[in-house]
């Protein structure tokens, strides 16, 4: 069911014929299931704006959280690394702005302002395919739809502009919420759950409703309940109703942006982020013309601590290694683990002979390294590095990172604890050494 967006020319006949072979794998139930949640949608929409009338202050209702949507979004792409951040928009406190659409506009523009956060979270590169985009779309909007309508029956509101004392200053009013709410999460998460049964077994579905999804609803709810009744009150206490929203949204994922960005145990970057980074400095160095560096920095014989002293020694080892790397480069240079116990450096701004002296200091650091073990003896490692500049290579970061790992290699050949580098302008990597001793 994981087709994206339709692109342009002939691709669009193949997008959409995927998408419906998607559709037509699913079982008989589960297709009736999408159809009909749909096919609801569409109802509800239709109906609903046969006659529909939106008063000023509706409409600029609808335009400020419509915009306050797309802000949040945009914000959250920014406080974390796109990588991480997969489908995790859809729980980044957006529920907050789609509250006030609920409990102040009629159902079918409620049903309609799900159609906005979806897309604007697919156009943004978070892709679904089109059957479940349409069946997220239509759960959402059904269970909005289905919490304005009860609002309005309830509190009467709906045909005027309500005052803070129709939101939760009377019985009626505060009813009207909580029966919203009730409503909202009911078919919600039963539409969640019933396509997750039908596609994937009751088992599955009892994950579905988990008590970190029930915290992030509460919070949502709580929330959004707060910048409506401010939004009601006086217009300008908006941005101050929405200052918590934002920090939050900093609180939930700066730690997501942390985890995904540093090595856990060794405290420098990922292999995922350092990749990231490194093709964009390298992008930067080849249109400026500035030197750029690779290290590959190998830990030798690293197998035979873990096997002599246990893991845990191993692990200390790693990440005492891990921090004299980094103490034996600048602050902007950039170290990553790609694996295991591999080191890459990102040396931006230095000629082939500083990054071979940033080499040597590495070299030479890591060897002092001791790590004490449980038995009061000390442990140390030594390193093998390969340097690579960017002017010995032409096929981008990866032949950058091919040819600093053949000269690390050329170091392993060479009896360790030594630094190679590629001689200037070598272009067929063929050329170089590549013993590939055991590490």
């Amino acid at each position: 069911m994981c087709v994206g967006f339709p692109s342009l020319g002939g691709g669009v006949a193949m997008s959409v014929a995927k998408s419906l072979k998607a559709g037509f794998a699913l079982s008989t139930s589960a297709r009736t299931l999408v159809l009909a949640v749909i096919g609801g949608y569409l109802a509800v929409i239709s109906l609903g704006f046969a006659d529909l009338r939106l008063a000023g202050r509706q409409g600029l209702t609808l335009l400020v959280f419509t915009a306050a949507v797309i802000l949040s979004i945009e914000i959250s792409l920014r406080l974390a690394w796109p990588r991480a951040r997969k489908d995790r928009l859809s729980r980044d406190f957006l529920g907050v702005w789609g509250w006030p659409v609920t409990l102040l506009l009629p159902p079918a523009v409620a049903a309609l302002f799900a159609v906005v956060t979806v897309l604007y979270i697919q156009f943004r590169g978070f892709k679904r395919d089109t059957v479940k985009l349409a069946y997220n779309i239509a759960a959402i909007g059904l269970a909005r739809a289905a919490a304005a309508g009860l609002h309005g029956a309830v509190a009467g509101s709906h045909h005027t502009w309500p005052t803070p004392h129709d939101l939760l200053g009377s019985p009626s009013g505060e009813l009207a919420v909580i029966a919203a709410v009730v409503v909202f999460w009911t078919v919600n998460n039963g539409l969640v759950v019933a396509i997750v049964a039908a596609t994937a077994g009751w088992s599955s579905a009892r994950g579905v409703a988990s008590r970190e999804s029930l915290t992030m609803d509460a919070v949502d709810v709580g929330m959004g309940v707060v910048v409506t009744l401010a939004w009601v009150t006086n217009p300008w206490l908006l941005p101050l109703a929405a200052a918590p929203v934002l920090y939050m949204q900093h609180q939930a994922f700066s730690g997501l942006r942390a985890a995904v960005r540093t090595d856990q145990l060794t405290e420098v970057a990922t292999g995922h982020y350092w990749r990231d980074v490194a093709a964009r400095e390298l992008a930067r160095a080849q249109a400026s013309g500035a030197p750029l560096s690779c290290l590959l920095v190998d830990l030798d014989h690293f197998k035979a601590v873990n096997d002599g002293h246990g893991h845990l020694v191993g692990d200390a080892v790693l990440a005492a290694a891990a921090r004299a790397i980094s103490n034996a480069v600048r602050p902007r240079d950039l170290v990553g683990r790609l694996g295991g116990e591999e080191f890459a450096v990102l040396l931006a701004g230095l000629t082939a002979s500083e990054a071979a002296a940033a080499a040597e200091r590495i070299r030479t650091d890591v060897g002092t390294v001791k790590v004490r073990c449980d038995q009061g003896s000390w442990v140390g490692v030594t390193t093998s590095i390969g340097v690579a500049h960017l002017d010995a290579v032409i096929d981008g970061l990866d032949g950058l990172i091919a040819a600093a790992d053949a000269a690390m290699y050329q170091a392993k050949a060479d009896g360790r604890d030594c630094v190679r580098s590629v001689p200037p302008r070598v272009i067929d990597l063929t050329a170089l050494p590549d013993p590939r001793p055991a590490r």
